[in-house]
């Protein structure tokens, strides 16, 4: 319900997920993005997100969902809504939650960009 079933997500609350540039690359970055969580400013597709301004973060899904379900709502968001990209496998999922198993809060978008930078 977050992003909404089109994938344009809320306007000023929850960013859009069709064509955005979070799904496109980086495997590690959105596997650590669903298992963790994100907070913090962020500007998806032009729009600004802001904690500050109400925005909540994206909670972590890591708790709840197995590496194989995990990988499936990767994919699901991967392949829809006029994305097109590669596949994560269970398998890479397994390895950033076990990389990640001591982390207990949400990742910092600054944190995350800065370990997994957008490609241009």
């Amino acid at each position: 319900t977050c992003h909404q079933p089109n994938g344009l997500g809320t306007p000023g609350i929850y960013p859009v997920l069709a064509k955005s540039e979070w799904v496109a690359s980086d495997d590690t970055r959105i596997i650590k993005i669903v298992l963790k969580g994100l907070y913090g400013p962020i500007e998806v597709a032009g729009q600004k997100f802001d904690p500050t301004k109400g925005v909540p973060p994206m909670m972590g899904f890591g708790g709840m969902l197995k590496d194989e379900e995990v990988a499936a709502v990767i994919n699901y968001v991967r392949t829809s809504w006029g994305n097109n990209h590669p596949w994560v496998k269970p398998e890479q999922v397994k390895t950033v939650r076990e990389a990640t198993k001591e982390r207990v809060n949400f990742y910092m978008v600054d944190e995350l960009l800065k370990e997994h930078p957008m490609k241009r």
